[in-house]
């Protein structure tokens, strides 16, 4: 999943007890076909980078843990690796078998991962460990699927100032309630590799991406803001704070009447102690 989550706090929930998994399986499902759309491709220029990073290819096995509609899975996929998958939408889930029929996909929690411990070379994560209750339990549970020597990779949002999307993701949240930050975002420098230390891994790599993001025009942007309101639960005044949000992206038009944010995605990649 990768819709930006405003407040990116690496400790503790992200939300109240129990909230992330029904948020997933009720939001993101429903808004699954939205978010294939318009928003999956976004990622993909950190998803080729993290891909280099940790050398995927033929016969890596590999887990992509909140792989929502399959496209990090599809990428590894094409490089000859054994794919699994797993995310908290079912929706997100029934895409990703549409694209890959013959991968390991399932629905389920971060928290708590469905395969026996030294299972995979690779355990990846886009945007994703912050929707769960637990980030740091998530993050061990990937350690604990990863073979000895093994490594894991979480990427996300880099820093906010960084990314051209914060103030129109900022108008969609105008007035709803303040998300729950009790430790630094996870794009800031450092914090990556602090949660991996804290959770028995060893960081060997970092680096920041771009990852721009277009739309061909204005009903292409309301449309794509749409869903992002409807993945985290703005449903009453969606169309207003959506026109909104266009309104503050005026200064992101381009003379042919498309929109151009430029943004940047932060990804460490740490290795599994022998």
């Amino acid at each position: 999943m990768s819709s930006f989550n405003r407040e990116q706090s690496g400790n503790g929930p992200g939300h109240d007890e129990g909230h992330a998994d029904r948020h997933a399986d009720t939001h993101w499902s429903a808004q699954a076909e939205g978010w294939a759309e318009h928003w999956a491709r976004l990622a993909d220029p950190a998803r080729e980078a993290v891909a280099a990073a940790v050398g995927i290819g033929p016969g890596t096995r590999l887990l992509d843990v909140g792989c929502g509609s399959g496209e990090f899975c599809a990428l590894a996929d094409g490089r000859g690796a054994a794919v699994s998958g797993i995310d908290a939408g079912g929706g997100m889930i029934r895409i990703a078998h549409r694209r890959l029929p013959l991968a390991d996909l399932r629905v389920g929690e971060a928290e708590r991962l469905p395969w026996d411990a030294n299972s995979f070379d690779v355990v990846t994560a886009f945007n994703s460990l912050q929707f769960a209750d637990d980030f740091l339990t998530a993050l061990g549970e990937m350690r604990r699927v990863a073979r000895p020597g093994g490594l894991v990779a979480v990427c996300n949002w880099g820093r906010r100032e960084d990314c051209e999307l914060k103030p129109i993701f900022d108008a969609l949240d105008d007035g709803q309630p303040p998300a729950i930050q009790d430790s630094p975002p996870l794009g800031e420098p450092g914090e990556l590799e602090r949660l991996a230390r804290e959770s028995g891994l060893e960081p060997v790599a970092s680096a920041d991406v771009d990852v721009p993001y277009e739309t061909p025009d204005r009903d292409t942007l309301c449309r794509a803001l749409l869903v992002d309101a409807g993945l985290h639960g703005i449903e009453e005044g969606a169309d207003e704070a959506v026109r909104a949000a266009v309104e503050r992206a005026a200064q992101f038009r381009r003379t042919d009447g498309s929109y151009r944010f430029e943004n940047r995605f932060r990804y460490i990649v740490a290795a599994v102690g022998n």
